[in-house]
């Protein structure tokens, strides 16, 4: 038994019991502006380094089993596998050097996990097991930028490349008063009916890990262009536009897409959605703002 760390994100309790004490801070960069050693609540999580014998079987037998998705991560291969209520969530070090493999079960928060002998897999399937315990209770993960305006939150979104940080960064440098909450996946809940945008300990290279949380002011999806123009989408459209910025390899299963779809019907009822052609300039980053902010 390893030594129990606890931390709260996006207002849900996590817990950790792991061997890596002595180096989990390396192994997981960000989460110490998370951690609550105070906190009690119900937890969202309760994640355990140990393997039963059956969960171990379900690894090594197929039937029954169905893989809902194969994605590359880095080097790595990675599985989401589902048999039932139960799945497996498995990173295959290249060459088959070792495997990181993540039990979970719908309704519970127990997650019993088997590290391969390099831990660095552990922040990932952390957020895989986020998502997973976290999109039915109406909290997820979302591929975005985040700007804190006024005490309140602008989610810039669009795939990898297209100018999410470089628009964030336009704001930081010439909108007084902004600020940049994540940089990549925060975490993203339905409360009371409304959206709510919290930092997250996944923030990719900007390595930005702000323990707070605001309300969601509009959803801006990102597009390079020549020219400089905002366009507010209609339902249909706001729909298309958040959808591919929720976890992938959940959006492959029944379950978990129809939870995320509820997600954004709540979202789009009440937010107002972007779509925005810009380059890379001052004037795209204050015409939103004086859109958004009149």
């Amino acid at each position: 038994m390893g030594i129990r760390h606890k931390y709260r994100i996006a207002n849900q309790r996590i817990e950790i019991d792991t061997e890596f004490q002595d180096n989990l801070s390396g192994v997981l960069p960000g989460f110490v502006h998370f951690h609550d050693s105070a906190n009690d609540n119900e937890p969202l999580i309760q994640l355990s380094e140990e393997f039963e014998s059956e969960e171990t079987a379900f690894l090594s037998e197929d039937v029954g089993n169905k893989v809902i998705h194969t994605f590359s991560l880095e080097e790595e291969t990675c599985r989401l596998i589902k048999n039932g209520n139960r799945y497996l969530f498995t990173i295959e070090e290249k060459g088959g050097a070792g495997s990181t493999e993540f039990a979970m079960e719908i309704g519970s928060p127990n997650v019993r996990f088997r590290l391969a002998p390099n831990p660095v897999h552990l922040k990932f399937s952390l957020w895989m097991a986020f998502a997973f315990a976290g999109i039915p209770r109406k909290i997820s993960a979302l591929h975005s930028s985040v700007i804190i305006y006024n005490n309140s939150a602008v989610l810039f979104l669009g795939e990898s490349g297209t100018g999410k940080s470089t628009h964030t960064r336009l704001w930081l440098n010439h909108v007084k008063g902004s600020r940049l909450l994540n940089d990549d996946s925060p975490v993203l809940s339905i409360e009371d009916g409304e959206p709510v945008v919290h930092g997250s300990p996944w923030s990719g290279k900007g390595q930005v890990y702000i323990n707070e949380s605001y309300p969601v002011k509009a959803v801006v999806r990102i597009k390079q262009h020549p020219c400089n123009k905002l366009q507010k989408l209609n339902t249909l459209e706001s729909f298309g536009a958040l959808y591919p910025s929720f976890p992938p390899a959940f959006l492959k299963d029944n379950f978990f897409e129809g939870h995320i779809c509820e997600i954004i019907s709540k979202v789009i009822s009440t937010t107002p959605v972007f779509l925005l052609h810009c380059l890379p300039d001052r004037e795209a980053a204050e015409m939103v703002k004086e859109t958004l902010y009149k």
